[in-house]
C-alpha cells in the first residue's frame, strides 16, 4: 500500500506540488518532507482514492485473508476470500445451527457472540459431541472483555458422531455444520488467516467513505500522539465509553497520557498491516475493529507489536476509540 502512495504521491502531485516538496526539503530536511507525506494520510480524500477500484463490504486488510460470515437469522454460512480489495465466495453452507438469538453477554446464555473475530487452527475437541474436530474463536475479544461479557470456548464444530440431535439450545453458543460440509470447510481455510463475523438480523457492511475516514483519523490520531498535541489525541477517545485493555475508563487514562505528553520526548511512531473491519452490534451503531502493527521508539521506551482498537463513527463521522490494547 505504502510503496503505491509513495508513487502516487510524487508523480500523481502537481509541479508546484513536488517544487514544494523539494524547497521543504533544502530547506528544512528529510524529516520535513516525511511530515507533509503524514499530512496527506490525514487527508481522507487520499484514502477515498486508494480504495477506489477495491470491494471493501467486508473491511479493508493489508494481506490476503478469509472471512467467515455467518448471519444467525438466515442460518447460513459463507467463507470469503479477500486479496487486495477482491472478494470471493468460496464456500457456503445453508441450515447452520447456531446458538439462541440475541447477542452473548454472559456464560452459560446460550448465544452465539455478535462480533468480528479470529480462527485457531482445526483441533480435537476431544467429545464425539462435537463431530471429527474443531475450529475455536476468540471470543471474548478486547470489546467483549471491557464491556463485562463473559464465557467462552465458542467453536466452529460437527455433528455428534452417534447421530444424537442437535439444536440451537445444545451448541450452547458454538456454531455447528454438517460433518461432511466440516470437512469442506477446513480445506477452504487451510493454512490461512481466518477472521470470523457474525451478525443477527441486519448484514452490517462497510462503506467506502467510513473506510477512508477512519484511515485519514487513524493518522491524525498517530500525528497527535507523535507530537504530544494532548488535546486532540484525547478527542479521539469516547470519554463516556472509553476503557483500555485493563479496564482503565477514560478519566484515569487521560491524567495518565497528560502526564506523559508534558514530558515532550521525542517520539518515532510507525503503523504498518493495517486491517479495519466492520463489526456487527445490535445497537445500531457504526463500530470498527483496527489492527496493525506498531513501532514505538523514544529514548526510554520500545515496542514493537500488534495493536488493536475497536472505533465507532460519531454522528460526525470522526472517530471515538472505545477499547484499545
Amino acid at each position: 500500500m505504502f510503496k503505491r502512495f509513495l508513487v502516487l504521491f510524487f508523480i500523481g502531485v502537481s509541479i508546484i506540488r513536488a517544487s514544494d516538496l523539494v524547497k521543504i526539503y533544502l530547506d528544512q530536511g528529510l524529516d520535513a518532507v516525511g511530515v507533509e507525506i503524514e499530512k496527506e494520510l490525514m487527508d481522507k480524500n487520499f484514502w477515498l482514492s486508494e480504495i477506489a477500484d477495491k470491494n471493501v463490504s467486508l473491511g479493508y486488510y493489508s494481506s490476503k485473508v478469509d472471512i467467515v460470515l455467518t448471519n444467525k437469522t438466515d442460518k447460513i454460512l459463507r467463507v470469503y476470500s479477500y486479496d487486495d480489495g477482491k472478494i470471493k465466495k468460496d464456500f457456503e453452507q445453508k441450515s447452520i445451527i447456531t446458538g439462541l438469538m440475541g447477542d452473548k453477554k454472559v456464560e452459560g446464555d446460550l448465544k452465539t457472540p455478535i462480533g468480528f473475530y479470529e480462527l485457531g487452527q482445526r483441533f480435537n475437541p476431544g467429545d464425539p459431541y462435537y463431530g471429527p474436530f474443531a475450529f475455536a474463536t476468540t471470543y471474548p475479544n478486547l470489546l467483549d472483555k471491557v464491556q463485562g461479557k463473559t464465557g467462552g470456548g465458542i467453536w466452529i464444530h460437527g455433528y455428534p458422531l452417534d447421530g444424537t440431535r442437535i439444536d440451537e439450545f445444545k451448541t450452547k453458543g458454538c456454531i455447528a455444520l454438517f460433518n461432511e460440509n466440516l470437512e469442506k470447510f477446513a480445506k477452504v481455510v487451510q493454512d490461512k488467516k481466518v477472521f470470523v463475523m457474525t451478525e443477527e438480523k441486519d448484514k452490517v457492511r462497510a462503506k467506502k467513505e467510513e473506510i477512508a475516514s477512519l484511515f485519514a483519523d487513524l493518522f491524525a490520531w498517530k500525528f497527535a500522539w507523535t507530537n504530544n498535541n494532548i488535546d486532540s489525541y484525547l478527542g479521539f477517545y469516547d470519554q463516556n465509553e472509553f476503557k483500555r485493555f485493563d479496564k482503565m475508563k477514560f478519566e484515569q487514562f487521560a491524567s495518565m497520557k497528560k502526564i506523559i505528553f508534558s514530558r515532550k520526548e521525542n517520539k518515532k511512531i510507525k503503523f504498518s498491516d493495517i486491517n479495519i473491519s466492520p463489526y456487527p452490534n445490535l445497537n445500531n451503531e457504526v463500530i470498527y475493529r483496527i489492527s496493525f502493527y506498531e513501532d514505538y521508539y523514544t529514548k526510554n521506551y520500545q515496542f514493537k507489536g500488534n495493536k488493536t482498537l475497536y472505533v465507532k463513527l460519531n454522528d460526525k463521522g470522526k472517530m471515538k476509540i472505545l477499547a484499545e490494547q
